[in-house]
Order: structure tokens, then sequence, then C-alpha cells
């Protein structure tokens, strides 16, 4: 496993999305190091051998970088960093030469998932924009429109070579997967890979791991109630305490097996049709607890859910990217389901769970008497309160605590 150089570790955590150069040292001495953290959706285009394109541009004042990941054809992923620092200038110099470079992949919760090799070859050109870089630390909103349009002119082939310079990305080495397992609070082995092919197992799986921490064993992955002489499960994940329930019911999308690479429009129609089923299953999921109908552990052990106080019911989805008609997730259709369940109904991809468990520990760390999963009541119900200001679930929080 790749781990990530210390002024890294935060900035990868904080941010869902984000490229980063290193000069790191390999087996064979140190070398230009690409470090990608995006979406597992974002990750698996990657891997499947979707077009990369790297790109320096001038903004400014200040020297960028940037990754083009053609995962659709009309608008493909561009994620970009400033340079800031003499490692990040060494990588350039030794890219930008065709030095061989590692490139490691990181998903949402900042695991390394894969790793290859790769080049890259620029005109010396850039050998000048590279020493006569400022450096420093950036101010992305500054320049973060300017960036955005600049980069957005060059995928259409409008900008000028005395602003923005590229070339392609080539693989001289196959995808190597990494594994990581976590242990959770029951004792159970939770494995992520991002080429497994149970590609909705491993989205379960990713919610695990974020949400195991915030109860010693109150996370129960597949749930169970009884059907017939046999039992089906409740929802993906369940967690509950004092002040209610938490419902997470996961729908995320084949890549891997389809005979071809899919674009984002037809995986977005595909998300639209989960988010419905998920919505159907929650509203039934919540009716049977209201029932009184008795929850185990896929083991048989019986598990005590409070069933009075509104529940929290989560539709995770991949990328909020994906959501074709946002207004269709708004007011009447939140004041539906809670109509019809009497609790809260949230749309959240990955990165955005990610951010609703940090806030979560972050307030139960500033109050000796708030637990984690009180704290994570408390900020869903304040999030659902802006989803209705907003008039949209399709939306991002981050929560900001004064000192």
């Amino acid at each position: 496993m790749h781990i990530l150089a210390s002024h890294y570790q935060s900035e990868f955590l904080a941010t869902p999305q984000l490229i980063r150069l290193d000069h790191a040292k390999g087996k064979d001495g140190f070398e230009p190091t690409l470090l990608v953290k995006g979406s597992t959706l974002l990750l698996k285009f990657m891997v499947l051998g979707a077009r990369l394109r790297f790109h320096l541009a001038r903004v400014n004042g200040r020297l960028l970088y940037a990754l083009t990941t053609y995962d659709d054809p009309s608008k493909p992923a561009t994620l970009w960093s400033v340079v800031e620092n003499e490692a990040e200038i060494r990588a350039l110099r030794g890219l930008a030469s065709g030095e061989p470079s590692p490139i490691f992949l990181f998903n949402e919760l900042a695991l390394n998932v894969a790793w290859s090799t790769v080049k890259a070859s620029f005109t010396s050109e850039v050998n000048g924009w590279i020493s006569n870089a400022t450096l420093g630390k950036g101010d992305y909103t500054a320049i973060a429109k300017e960036a955005g349009d600049l980069l957005d002119r060059a995928f259409i082939g409008s900008t000028p070579p005395s602003e923005l310079l590229s070339t392609e990305i080539v693989r001289i080495d196959e995808w190597h997967a990494v594994f990581n397992h976590f242990i959770t609070s029951h004792g159970s082995d939770s494995p992520v890979d991002l080429f497994s092919r149970d590609e909705g197992g491993q989205q379960e799986q990713l919610a695990v791991w974020l949400t195991d921490s915030l109860h010693p064993r109150g996370v129960h992955h597949s749930p169970q109630i009884p059907k017939g002489n046999g039992t089906r499960e409740l929802t993906d994940i369940l967690l509950s305490h004092e002040h209610g329930a938490l419902l997470i019911e996961s729908k995320a999308l084949t890549v891997f097996n389809r005979d071809k690479l899919p674009d984002r429009t037809k995986l977005a129609n595909d998300v639209s049709q989960h988010v419905e089923k998920a919505v159907r299953q929650l509203r039934g999921s919540i009716r049977r607890l209201k029932d009184g109908a008795p929850v185990t552990t896929r083991g048989g052990s019986a598990i005590d859910v409070e069933r009075s106080k509104p529940a929290h019911a989560v539709v995770l989805i991949p990328e909020f990217d994906l959501i074709e008609n946002q207004e269709n997730y708004g007011p009447a259709f939140i004041a539906d389901f809670m109509k019809a369940t009497g609790g809260f109904i949230h749309l959240l991809d990955l990165a955005e769970l990610l951010r609703v468990v940090q806030a979560a520990e972050m307030i139960s760390r500033g109050s000796e008497k708030v637990t984690p999963l009180m704290a994570l009541d408390y900020y869903l119900v304040k999030r659902a309160e802006r989803t209705r200001d907003a008039g949209t679930l399709c939306i991002q929080v981050l929560l900001q605590m004064q000192e």
C-alpha cells in the first residue's frame, strides 16, 4: 500500500477529488509520482482504460497541473492543483522529460486501491514554465473560475500554447489492485477491492467503513426481518440508538460487468431508476419497523431498534453529478416521504456520507455528553432543514466549527 506523504494526508481526507504530484522515493530512487483521489466510479473508468491527458497551465501568475479522464465524451472529469513546492517542481521536470512515473489511485476514504506506471512527454517549452513557477500556498478560491474556464476551453481546443500545454498519459504497466481490510466492531472482515465484480457489495463495504466508528457494535450490515419460514434483508446498513434509527439503502452502478464502457448519460439514467427503487424500499422498511417486525443480524442475534422516534432514511449513490433532474427531489418529494413514514429522507453520495460522519465526530468531540450517534442524528436533522430551504435533496454541506 502506498502511504501518503504527511503534507498531503489532511488534504486528501478533506477534499473529495484532487490530483497531487510528489517526488517520492521508490525502489530505484526518487521518481515523479502522481497521486489521484477520486470517486470510486471515476477510478473504475481509469482502470478500465479511459483515455488520460495531462495539462500544464498558467493562470494569474501561478502554474497549474491537471489530469483529464475521458469518462464521458462530452464532459470528461478534470482534476487540477497549483504547483506549491519544490517536490512538485522536481516531479514535473521528471514527468515532462518522459521518466516512468508511478500513479496511485485513492478512493473516497483516501484508501490506496490501485497503482500503475505511466509516461508523458512534453515539448522543451515547459521547462521554462516549470523553472519560473511561483511557489507557496495557492489561493484556489481566487483562481478557480479562471482555471475552470481555461480547462473547459482546452477540451474544445481553443486555448493558445502560451496559456496551456498538454500531452497524453501513456500507461506502461498494468493496473495493480491494492486490497484493504477493515475489522469492524463486530469482529467481521470488511474488504475493499476496486476491481471486485460485486460492485454493489463494495459500495456497501465503503459505507460500513465510514459508519462503523460511530458506535461500538452499533452498525449492522444486512440486518434481517422474517419472511415466510426464513428471513429477508431489512436494509443494507442499520444504525440505531436512543434517539432513532438510520437506514442506508445503497445503490451502486455496474461498470465492470458491461460489454462496453458506459457513458455518464447512461449511468445517470440508471441512477434515477435506482433512487426510485431505494425510496420504495426504505418506505417499506420503516413501515415494517413500525409494525414491530423483529430484526436480527445475519447470524440470527436480535437487534434492539428504536422505533418510536423519526427515522433517517439514506439513499446512497456513487456520485451526486449523476442526478439528472434535481428538482424531482424537492419539497413535495420530501414532504411525501415524511408523511408516509414520519421520518427524514436523505440523498448522499460516498463523499457526502464521509462529510456527514466527520461532522458527527467533530460535534461529539466538542461535548462530553453528546455521543457520535446523537451528533449524527442532530446533524442530519439540521441537514434536512437545509434541503428544505434549498428545494432539493441534492445538496453538499461542509461543517465549519467556530474557534
